[in-house]
């Protein structure tokens, strides 16, 4: 029985070599299984150059980063690896499988560095690295450091008339007047100035806002290649106003001033009393007079009242070169004073502070009141208030001193001189 099996078992071996189907595909699986056990086993060793393998500067830990150096410049280093191996194998690689290191153990100073670069096999393929393109990468070292500068308005011309006939231009004024500067501190170190630098091409007919280029002073660009400007969340903006020059009579207004009192005759002078000035072209139709300050009524007493305002609070206007100030006289001499007590049931929040409850547990004595005899005869106590928002404060637990506005019911012609002050006691919520 068994002997009949294994001629049946012969017979088939043999009707299948007999069938050329099976044949071809028996030759192509044998041809293939050699081809492969060639190319594993008796595979020629070759050379390949993998191209662009990326460096790695890893800092962590290093010597320079104990130092506080950083890298500044370029970062994306590559070389290329020439390696060797069976042919299969190495005609496979890719960068992933080498890894390319450069050697930061020698950095202890800033300056440009010479870094030595060693390269491994990264992988569990069988390979061997023969050589790099370039041994070296030179890489700057530096601490970081950041300043802040003032930012200068720099205006330039290209053409010799800037501005239309009976006009000129206006000191140009700048949306931000700082910006930081950071980078290596060599750099920053040569940095003297920050400009923000305009050239005028073509004429400009009325106040413009425009976009002015950052340009650091000290070094020329070459110098400062790896400084940055932060101008914050907005880019820097120049306005540049067109002004026509004209005659003005001056003027102040007021704050907190009686309704009674600016209609009736406050006898006021403003020295000088007539000034020459550029007036941005756009707003000369509505202005009749020049405003040179503002006055608080809190600060207007019975008598002479003498104030100061600097030409230089009004940028927008350019004046002569002989006008820096101007001196206001108030004189308020048909006037008395009166002198009251605010009760603590007068004091009253206009906002509270987030956080905090609060209390008053003293008014505010000695009110100066100012205004005619028979309305100041009228005033009580109940006529007085202190108000204070206190939200406007940074106050702290415990006893806070913040000021208050002096408030007067009933009346549209005397109003508090001085400045006042309440204990506020606050407590955590």
């Amino acid at each position: 029985m068994k002997e009949s099996i294994n001629s049946k078992i012969r017979f088939n071996l043999r009707a299948l070599f007999y069938n050329n189907k099976f044949v071809l595909v028996f030759s192509l699986i044998l041809a293939f299984g050699i081809w492969l056990w060639v190319a594993i086993n008796k595979s020629p060793v070759v050379e390949n150059v993998i191209v662009s393998v990326p460096v790695q500067i890893d800092m962590a830990g290093t010597i320079p980063e104990q130092l506080g150096l950083k890298i500044f410049g370029n970062t994306d280093y590559t070389v290329d690896v020439t390696v060797s191996g069976k042919k299969f194998i190495v005609s496979a690689l890719s960068t992933e499988d080498i890894k390319v290191t450069a050697q930061t153990n020698y950095v202890d100073s800033a300056g440009n560095k010479t870094l030595t670069l060693k390269a491994v096999n990264d992988s569990n393929k069988e390979f061997d690295i023969v050589s790099l393109s370039q041994n070296y990468i030179s890489v700057y070292f530096d601490t970081l450091k950041e300043a802040e500068f003032a930012l200068k308005a720099n205006v330039t011309s290209e053409i010799s008339q800037t501005v239309p006939d009976g006009c000129l231009l206006g000191d140009a004024i700048l949306s931000k007047n700082t910006v930081v500067v950071s980078g290596p501190s060599t750099e920053v170190n040569r940095i003297t100035g920050v400009n923000a630098s305009y050239v005028i091409t073509k004429m400009i007919e009325q106040t413009t806002t425009l976009t002015p280029s950052v340009e650091l002073v000290g070094a020329s660009p070459m110098q400062l290649t790896n400084v940055t400007v932060d101008t914050g969340d907005t880019s820097v903006t120049m306005t540049i106003p067109v002004l026509k020059e004209v005659t003005l009579p001056t003027a102040v207004s007021f704050k907190n001033a009686p309704a009674d009192v600016l209609t009736g005759n406050i006898n006021l002078t403003v020295s000088p009393a007539t000034v020459k000035v550029g007036v941005p072209i756009e707003k000369l139709e509505q202005m009749k007079e020049l405003t040179v300050g503002n006055v608080d009524f809190s600060e207007i007493d019975v008598g002479v009242n003498n104030f100061k305002f600097d030409a230089s609070e009004h940028p927008e206007y350019r004046y002569d070169d002989s006008i820096t100030s101007f001196r206001v006289t108030i004189r308020m001499n048909n006037y008395d004073t009166k002198n009251v007590n605010l009760p603590v049931s007068n004091v009253s929040f206009t906002k509270e502070h987030e956080g905090f409850l609060t209390n008053v547990t003293q008014g505010v004595n000695g009110i100066k009141l100012i205004g005619p005899s028979e309305d100041l005869a009228s005033i009580s106590e109940e006529n007085i208030y202190a108000e204070v928002d206190l939200s406007a404060f940074d106050l702290k637990e415990g006893v806070n001193t913040v000021p208050v506005k002096i408030v007067i019911n009933g009346t549209s012609t005397c109003w508090a001189y001085g400045e006042y002050t309440i204990k506020v006691n606050c407590s955590a919520v």
